[in-house]
């Protein structure tokens, strides 16, 4: 009997099977060298994971780390089936970062401190209580963890300095003897091809090796047009094709006497120019990470560009071809020359403990990783649980379920349904698959309750069965789903030359195509949190890997995508662990031994660091985990890139030329410039400014009181260029902005004058003023006040704080009196942005529903969410009073609306960002000092922006039941009634 573990026996082979009935048999004090404590080992099948039946004795004396047992009624030897790994302790971490939180609603000279929170209050569990009840933890010091041998990294773009001049021109994008790869002809444009090259169109061309092995390219041009690509859709068939053709173009170039001296994907549109990567990038830049390994003595390289046509993106991606990448995959988003750091990152949880109850969907996990993490997952908070597997569970006899591989071959090969050895090994995988399925739901199961775990049987590239799961999931639970954990795969790893079509496509798909169907699927009801199981693969490539890279590379930049949309969405890059999966084969484990190129992760070790990712007080759009052999392998492939993400990017070179440009919407000219001030004219009129056709107050065009932000803020940004809006305060509404009619100019003068200017933030005051005139052109009035407010400025968009939606219960729905026909404020067009409006007993709540025709026609330039922000203030109007009237008011005075993220309503519409309004107290007097908030959130509980003490003037009224419209009444019929 020995013990290799700390804390537990092994019993194995006959001494085991003598001491284990001694163990069973014993009375009194049990002598083992566990204290009492006995674990039987067993794989399912040779090479397969491990599983541990754990028995202790009742006499035994309890060791440090184990937990007290629950009370029972009988005190007989304990047995429970656990993985073969230990819960790990607790990793050791910088102190908890507090996450910001809304503050309250209280009119203050400064702003209070945040306080922490979790990410969303926990909800009662969709069904029975767990079966079991977590076991209170040990009062005594347990064993300490095992140092990590991975580190956690953040991956992000830096800027990079341009490569320096070669002392000669650029060279051509195009040299001589190019085969060009083009998913559309327009990607060309109208340029000639130098002679000897091709070019190839993969939708009208199925010849593309024959091509290849004809003209013997010595250079491979890709050309990547995502501009048209949705990218909330998925890859599209035409996209996924092309992506096919790139590697049948690279695999018959390997059949070539000599490879190509170079090879090169130009992704246009693959960025844009707050540098979100669209999500389909990461198909091309994956590729290539592996590709690049497999010929290192071509150059191969990925440029992706925010450019949508290739004449602005030549330049640079001729240049990139002789220049040194580190990685091998640049950016260019807005003038700057980006690169791919690691950024070591130990993270922080969050200050409160984890919700319990909530659900979970594991897109696989009945098996292999996915399956020691969700017992882990299951043991700490008791989820509610839903297993999606291609697994058939229905076929599974007790008797073949004993049978080992030998014997099953032999029973399955003779008789007269007999099968060949090929087949029957095939059906022996098949039920060991669901044999170990089987295990493993029953542990969960045994842990959450059999009524909390449901699997479901769904091919998750059949877009049809995916809708149909996702269907049933959706409806068995009302709150939606929590987490979403995609964890699928597959590798077929070898190099272009030895790899097929299908298996590219098998190990591309699994992950490509499962990811697309399940957002799909899920619609307007994704899950709150989604944390794709990536790879470490996806970040370097690695030989053999062209197909699995591009695939966890795609994970990478959807996850990017995804959270600049305000979703909390996460990959992780896991590296190959020890136990489970693919580095647990023996030929696995000799590999990794003799390469000693990476990390072979203990179980526990990983489920720790699945855990901690979970827990992160602010979540890291994608993290990567790697240690000295990974560090070493890329130190030695390439020198210098590990201090380039030790020591942070290198100062930006943008070219002069393509400097993002200051917003102008509301800006037509600078009339008065100064160190400290600036002075810009914008004229209104009907014909220019059409869309206040749509905003019509006491029967004129008028612009709505909370576009006056966005005017100050463009005003503020020219006089202090590279800071953007992160605050307006004191905004005061004097008088209103009308275009009484058709050929008749407004033109207003909007000043700004430096108040601050600190090294983080700078202060404007802002102050909008026309003359005003009389029908004839006579001078009325000078400078008559409109608007204005306070900006602060500052150096980048302000993270995100969170809030927890209100559930609906208590709600009552409620017409935005806005849209109903009425003399006082009538919204039409672009300015019908609500909808679901209700009151709710916190408050009011409703839905922004923006148009995005209208949006991108008129308001692509701004740079603050103006028609969001009117469509939150007019939610704080929801109330009835006398019965069934709702008042129309308009905003008079704002104390302070905070910005958030950087959103705007073209990214939210253009990305199909769901975001609740919210409105409280719950009784509220617009015309009152009284104290009151108002909050636009993502569906995933960021704040977009914030409004904090508004107050207006109520014009009129709405019966809800009739649409009948009343007049306010005067102060003196108020008085006489």
């Amino acid at each position: 009997m020995t013990a290799p573990r700390q804390g537990s026996t092994t019993l194995l082979g006959a001494e085991g099977a003598r001491e284990l009935i001694a163990f069973l048999t014993a009375s009194g004090p049990v002598r083992t060298p566990s204290g009492g404590t006995a674990v039987i080992e067993r794989a399912v099948q040779e090479g397969g994971p491990a599983h541990r039946l754990r028995l202790r004795h009742p006499d035994a004396p309890r060791t440090t780390a184990e937990p007290a047992p629950r009370p029972t009624t009988a005190q007989t030897p304990r047995t429970t089936a656990e993985p073969a790994s230990r819960k790990p302790a607790p990793r050791p971490t910088a102190a908890p970062t507090p996450r910001t939180t809304i503050e309250p609603a209280s009119r203050k000279t400064a702003e209070p401190a945040p306080r922490p929170t979790t990410d969303r209050a926990p909800r009662p569990a969709t069904g029975p209580a767990p079966a079991a009840p977590p076991e209170p933890a040990s009062t005594e010091q347990a064993p300490p963890a095992a140092p990590h041998l991975l580190d956690r990294h953040v991956l992000r773009l830096a800027p990079a300095a341009r490569p320096a001049p070669g002392g000669g021109p650029v060279p051509p994008l195009f040299p001589p003897a190019t085969v060009v790869l083009a998913d559309r002809h327009t990607t060309l444009g109208a340029r000639d091809l130098r002679p000897g090259s091709t070019a190839l169109t993969p939708l009208q061309d199925e010849s593309v090796e024959a091509t290849v092995l004809r003209v013997r390219p010595r250079h491979v041009r890709v050309l990547v047009d995502l501009s048209q690509e949705d990218p909330l859709a998925g890859p599209s068939e035409q996209l996924l094709r092309l992506h096919d053709a790139v590697f049948r173009t690279a695999k018959a170039c390997a059949e070539l006497p000599e490879r190509p001296e170079s090879f090169a994907v130009v992704v246009l549109g693959g960025i844009d120019a707050s540098r979100v990567p669209h999500p389909c990038t990461g198909l091309f830049t994956g590729f290539v990470k592996s590709l690049a390994l497999e010929w290192p003595a071509s150059s191969v390289v990925a440029v992706v560009h925010d450019a949508t046509e290739l004449t602005a993106a030549e330049t640079d991606a001729a240049a990139e071809t002789l220049a040194e990448q580190m990685l091998p995959v640049v950016s260019f988003a807005g003038g700057t020359r980006l690169l791919w750091q690691a950024v070591p990152e130990p993270g922080a949880v969050r200050a409160s403990a984890a919700p319990t109850g909530y659900t979970v969907v594991a897109a696989g996990g009945g098996r292999g990783i996915g399956a020691e993490l969700l017992t882990a997952l299951a043991r700490r908070d008791r989820p509610r649980l839903h297993v999606i597997g291609s697994t058939r569970l229905d076929g599974v006899t007790a008797e073949d379920a004993r049978l080992t591989r030998k014997d099953f071959i032999r029973a399955r090969s003779t008789g007269q349904d007999r099968l060949t050895v090929k087949e029957a090994n095939a059906a022996f995988d098949r039920l060991s698959a669901a044999v170990e399925v089987q295990a493993n739901l029953r542990a969960l199961e045994d842990i959450c309750g059999s009524d909390r775990v449901t699997y479901h049987v769904c091919d998750l590239r059949d877009p049809d069965a995916v809708n149909a799961v996702v269907g049933r999931i959706t409806a068995s639970e009302a709150d939606g789903v929590d987490l979403l954990l995609d964890i699928a795969g597959t590798n077929r790893a070898a190099s272009v030359d030895q790899k097929s079509l299908d298996d590219f496509r098998t190990v591309r798909d699994l992950k490509v195509r499962s990811y697309a169907n399940l957002k799909s699927a899920f619609g307007d009801r994704q899950p709150r949190r989604w944390c794709n199981f990536g790879s470490f693969v996806g970040f370097t490539g690695q030989t053999g890997e062209t197909d699995y890279g591009a695939a966890n590379d795609y994970f990478n930049t959807a996850a990017l995508h995804s959270a600049s949309r305000g979703l909390s969405e996460f990959t992780i890059g896991w590296t190959l662990w020890r136990d489970v999966g693919l580095g647990s084969t023996p030929i696995m484990r000799t590999f990794l031994a003799k390469s000693a190129q990476f990390t072979a992760m203990p179980t526990p070790e990983g489920i720790d660091h699945f855990l901690h990712e979970l827990d992160q007080a602010h979540q890291s759009p994608v993290t990567v985990l790697f240690g000295e052999p990974e560090r070493a392998a890329i130190e030695a492939a390439v020198p210098g890139y590990l201090e380039f993400c030790r020591t942070g990017p290198a100062p930006a070179v943008p070219a002069a030329a393509t400097a993002p440009a200051l917003p102008d919407f509301f800006v037509d000219d600078i009339v008065d410039r100064g160190p400290d001030r600036l002075t810009v004219v914008r004229t209104f009129n009907q014909e220019r400014d059409a869309y206040l056709h749509d905003h019509v107050v006491n029967g004129y065009p008028t612009l709505p009181g909370t576009f006056v932000p966005e005017l100050a803020a463009q005003a503020a940004m020219h006089l202090v260029p590279g800071r953007v809006p992160a605050v307006l305060e004191d905004i005061r509404l004097d008088s209103f902005l009308r275009v009484y009619r058709p050929g008749r100019d407004e033109t207003k003068r909007i000043t700004a004058r430096l108040v601050t200017h600190g090294p983080t933030e700078s202060i404007v005051d802002i102050e909008v003023t026309g003359d005003v005139l009389a029908p004839n052109g006579r001078l009325l009035v000078k400078d008559r006040r409109h608007f204005s407010a306070r900006v602060r400025l500052r150096d980048e968009p302000v993270a995100a704080p969170r809030w927890d939606h209100w559930d609906d219960q208590g709600a009552e729905p409620m017409a935005d009196p806005y849209h109903l026909p009425n003399p006082a404020v009538l919204l039409s067009g672009v300015f019908v942005s609500t909808g679901d409006t209700r009151t709710h007993p916190h408050g009011r709540r409703a839905r922004y529903t923006p148009d995005r025709p209208g949006i991108e026609r008129w308001f692509s330039g701004l740079v603050v969410p103006s028609v969001l922000l009117d469509g939150l203030a007019r939610v704080s109007v929801l109330d009835r009073s006398d019965g069934d009237w709702t008042p129309l008011a308009v905003p008079r005075t704002i104390r302070r609306i905070d910005l958030y993220g950087g959103h705007t309503d073209a990214t939210l519409a253009a990305a199909g960002t769901r975001v609740e309004l919210y409105s409280l107290p719950s009784r509220l007097d617009l015309e009152s000092e009284e104290d009151n908030r108002a909050v636009a959130v993502t569906a995933a509980g960021d704040v977009v922006l914030q409004i904090k003490d508004m107050t207006g003037v109520v014009l009129g009224h709405v019966n809800q039941s009739t649409g009948e419209y009343r007049e306010r009444r005067r102060p003196a019929e108020e008085a006489t009634s």
